[in-house]
């Protein structure tokens, strides 16, 4: 989709990366407006620290609405919506009621409430959507799943995935309680924010048979979100492990995928994918040590821009359905204490 104009809803520091990098690839050719509710992010640079020299609307030449009803009256083609994730559906919802085309970032929203009637209104209405699952666009992620996939390692029986960051240091310019992350009432929580894992489980392996959880708020912080969980995935022949913390100061994302004829392993950490076929004895492993989020994000851009049509919706819809289950399963076992099928029994 080759946008022409684009309206920005949310410009925190999500949607200023969206909005830094369609700016990069589509200049001129496109025009750039937004609505902000509280306008508190203010200009970040790439590295996200502030912008001290120039506001966010100077910067990126934006026209900015006051009300969403006025952003939409202006005709937009696109719109991108980065607002806390308990804002998104209602957002979106506006958008393809109005005919318009929608890049959500990652999760969907917080729960699935109104989800299918979305989805009917976006395939009748012919619209492309497209939701912001960059992990997918890691050139070594992408090799792990055709390695899986062409079945090097043979068939998978056990994986793991490990995610580790410490929220409060997350944002210089911000108090972490205030972030949606930490906010029950906007959508937070690790297992909505850090949803991605959950998604590349889906992307790798398909949608487990039932989810169950541990965790909680334990890290002495008070939150009204979990800040830890464990989620165990059920597949036939398959266990899968997903460890997911935002309030740890040791900092880690890996996954590692066992299988009959070998394994694959990659680490955040030097940005390295091992691979091990044990009949041959071969051991191969792939490194990008230059590679940045900024990459996954400008990869998905490059995709978005070139390749995605309307045609691609159902498939897409289908994913941010499936990753937000997988959440919303995960919660809901957190609580009750029982495993939860993700679509339901």
């Amino acid at each position: 989709m080759k946008p022409k104009k684009i309206l920005f809803i949310g410009l925190g520091g999500a949607g200023q990366r969206h909005l830094r990098i369609f700016k990069e690839k589509l200049g001129a050719d496109c025009r750039y407006t937004c609505y902000r509710a509280t306008g508190a992010t203010p200009l970040l640079n790439a590295d996200f620290s502030v912008n001290e020299t120039e506001t966010l609307e100077k910067h990126y030449g934006l026209h900015c609405f006051a009300g969403l009803e006025e952003a939409f009256d202006d005709g937009p083609d696109l719109a991108v919506v980065s607002t806390p994730s308990a804002l998104h559906f209602a957002a979106a919802m506006m958008a393809a009621r109005r005919g318009v085309g929608i890049f959500v970032e990652k999760p969907f929203s917080h729960n699935l409430d109104g989800f299918d009637d979305f989805r009917a209104t976006v395939l009748a209405k012919g619209l492309v959507f497209f939701i912001s699952h960059q992990r997918r666009f890691h050139s070594l992620i992408q090799n792990s799943r055709r390695i899986i996939a062409g079945g090097e390692i043979g068939t998978p029986f056990s994986a793991s995935f490990n995610v580790a960051s410490y929220v409060p240091a997350w944002h210089a310019y911000e108090d972490f309680r205030k972030l949606y992350a930490c906010s029950k009432d906007l959508g937070g929580g690790v297992l909505l924010t850090e949803i991605h894992e959950l998604d590349l489980c889906n992307w790798f392996f398909g949608m487990p048979r039932a989810i169950s959880c541990t965790g909680g708020t334990l890290a002495g912080i008070d939150m009204d979100v979990e800040d830890t969980a464990h989620v165990a995935l059920d597949y036939p022949g398959l266990c899968v492990n997903v460890n997911l913390c935002f309030m740890q100061k040791h900092n880690r994302r890996d996954f590692f995928v066992a299988g009959t004829k070998g394994y694959l392993e990659w680490n955040q950490d030097g940005n390295t994918l091992t691979v091990e076929i044990y009949e041959t004895g071969e051991r191969r492993t792939l490194a990008e040590p230059g590679f940045t989020n900024d990459d996954m994000f400008s990869a998905q851009a490059d995709h978005f821009l070139n390749h995605v049509t309307r045609a691609d919706s159902a498939q897409t819809l289908e994913a941010a359905r499936a990753s937000l289950a997988m959440a919303v399963a995960a919660k809901e076992s957190m609580t009750s204490g029982k495993s939860i099928p993700p679509l339901g029994p």
